[in-house]
């Protein structure tokens, strides 16, 4: 064998070396698509879920609405003092819920706080749609992490619910 040959064989062998390990590093991005694929489905069919159900709790919260006043789910009749001191302390609460809402909140702490004001209106008599609409936020802030911040909007359109609840409890005295 020569020199040349040598070199080449060296040459040759490098270069093979080479191309092994381009194929590895291809295979490997190839496995790093189908994860990012599959990650892509998942979020797909999650958000469809989400959706979906929605769909269900808006129609739930408008056959709440139109519920005879007579039926179990509507609000409460004021007629004496006591109704109305009742109603107040349950404007109360969601003004202390609201009095909590700040910029940071961990969207867990923020779910157990609804959580614990509805099961309080809910023993006060309160029902209804407030609850119903209470819960859904709960649920809607179980689906953040469990050490998440609530993003800005959600900040914003709960702060707007809130509002609207204790608009709701007005009306009733």
């Amino acid at each position: 064998m020569s020199e040349e040959d040598t070199y080449l064989r060296a040459k040759l062998t490098e270069i093979n070396g080479n191309i092994e390990r381009l194929t590895d590093m291809l295979n490997r991005m190839i496995d790093v698509i189908g994860k990012i694929t599959e990650v892509q489905e998942a979020t797909s069919d999650l958000s469809i879920r989400v959706s979906d159900n929605s769909k269900k709790l808006d129609t739930i919260i408008a056959r709440i609405k139109s519920a005879p006043v007579g039926g179990a789910a509507s609000a409460p009749t004021v007629t004496s003092l006591e109704d109305k001191g009742a109603i107040s302390s349950s404007a109360a609460v969601l003004e202390n819920l609201d009095d909590e809402l700040r910029e940071g909140i961990i969207a867990s702490d923020l779910a157990g706080k609804i959580a614990e004001s509805a099961n309080s209106l809910e023993e006060k008599g309160v029902g209804g749609s407030v609850i119903v609409k209470m819960s859904r936020w709960v649920r809607i802030l179980k689906t953040y992490g469990r050490v998440d911040t609530i993003s800005p909007t959600d900040l914003t359109k709960l702060r707007t619910d809130i509002r609207a609840w204790q608009k709701e409890l007005a009306s009733g005295r």
